[in-house]
């Protein structure tokens, strides 16, 4: 038996990613379509808030045949496959693969107040940025762009808690628009206060997954219809042709410590 890892894309018609009951989400949908086929277990390396877009986000499973896989997975409404990997043993993917969430903020910011808001919170204590303070946040970075009237968020890390980034770029965004205080910011950044700010999830996308493994590609069918409807609010990527894996380098993103 092999380990099949497949690099999947979907748009936000899903109630996030992990098994629910009673609601669509990318974790159901996909074990409802390879049930059939004798699977009964799917492995996710990001767990995604509901609504929110993913152009890139491996899973993993035991499987026989990993071309009906993809078939059968990119035949999933509102999902596409773009890549695929065979393993001979079981891959953790959790906390192994370095992950950029994009948040889009609809205003122009002042370049001097985001750094120094980014450089404060990477001081700060982050896993207070959450919805789950519990879980572990294993964030390395916090860049940003400014393009015209938006201004873009780059968050990268391997490990992200239940509304992390929604929370902790809307904060940001309010430090550097000065509606947060500094005995408020002090309190969020020490922990002894949790954030009450969030951002709206049809902002954010996952970006990308880097994964140390080569992926063979897979030319998905509905490539064009996932495609248009996973940055159909990022008006700014219209130009782009295809998923790109760099979206980031291309953007010309500014390192929020500097």
């Amino acid at each position: 038996m092999k380990f099949c890892l497949l690099n999947i894309a979907y748009d936000n018609t899903f109630f996030g990613f992990q098994l629910q009951p009673n609601v669509t989400t990318v974790q159901g949908e996909l074990l409802k379509a390879l049930s059939p086929i004798g699977i009964k277990k799917i492995y996710g390396s990001s767990r995604t808030d509901s609504h929110v877009r993913s152009a890139s986000t491996i899973i993993e499973m035991e499987c026989n045949d990993i071309t009906k896989v993809c078939k059968i997975v990119d035949s999933v409404k509102g999902i596409i496959v773009r890549g695929y990997f065979e393993s001979d043993e079981f891959i953790n993917l959790r906390h192994s693969f370095e992950k950029e969430y994009l948040y889009i903020f609809n205003g122009r910011l002042n370049q001097k107040m985001v750094q120094r808001a980014i450089r404060e919170f990477l001081k700060g204590e982050v896993s207070g940025f959450s919805r789950d303070p519990g879980r572990k946040v294993l964030l390395s970075n916090i860049s940003f762009s400014i393009k015209n009237t938006t201004t873009l968020f780059l968050f990268s890390g391997k490990a992200f808690s239940w509304n992390f980034v929604r929370i902790a770029a809307e904060t940001i965004i309010r430090r550097s628009e000065g509606k947060i205080d500094d005995e408020e910011w002090s309190d969020l950044l020490s922990g002894s206060k949790r954030s009450r700010y969030k951002g709206d999830a049809n902002n954010l996308i996952l970006l990308n997954t880097r994964s140390p493994f080569k992926f063979n590609e897979y030319k998905s069918k509905n490539l064009k219809a996932i495609q248009a409807r996973i940055f159909q609010d990022f008006y700014w990527l219209a130009g782009l042709d295809g998923v790109p894996v760099d979206i980031a380098e291309s953007l010309g993103f500014v390192e929020g410590e500097k």
